[in-house]
């Protein structure tokens, strides 16, 4: 079994779930059990908001939660918790995740001819759609170049190894 210490839950928080999740990770660190009615006050943000980050949290296996009915009025409260034997598992589940994309575009890339206007908000075209285009980049306009994926291959391939080296 592998521990890990609570600012690393944090961290890993701010990775995969961003800023708001952060946020609601660090406050049921200090106080599990909160409900989301609770969480949004002292967050100075909506309820809603805050319940789909929670839905968020909870689609990746890091919190869960308990229900209690209130018998004057019926009102269901759920309390929330992190579920911190579930971090190493989600992470571990997401890495593969990644892995398995990482070799998605290092296939397409190693397979495919490229095309790209050297624009870095424009997207690179294989040689097909290049072609339909007449070589000319369909976002800006600009004259289609080859494009020599040597770099991003590299890149690729260091991130795949690092990736694999914490699976181990």
């Amino acid at each position: 079994m592998y521990y890990i210490e609570p600012s690393e839950v944090v961290k890993l928080t701010e990775v995969f779930g961003g800023e708001e999740a952060t946020k609601v990770v660090k406050l049921l660190l200090e106080e599990p059990g909160l409900s989301d009615e609770e969480l949004a006050e002292r967050l100075g943000v909506d309820v809603k908001q805050v319940r789909k980050t929670l839905h968020r949290l909870l689609e990746l296996s890091l919190v869960t939660y308990t229900v209690s009915f209130e018998k004057e009025n019926g009102k269901r409260t759920f309390r929330w918790r992190l579920q911190l034997e579930q971090v190493v598992s989600t992470v571990r589940g997401q890495a593969i995740r990644i892995i398995e994309r990482l070799k998605m575009l290092r296939e397409f890339y190693s397979t495919n001819v490229v095309y790209w206007c050297g624009n870095a908000s424009c997207r690179k075209l294989d040689f097909s759609i290049a072609v339909d285009h007449f070589f000319k980049c369909p976002y800006c306009g600009n004259q289609l170049q080859p494009y020599d994926p040597s770099e991003m291959l590299k890149a690729i391939d260091e991130k795949i190894a690092e990736l694999s080296r914490l699976l181990r």
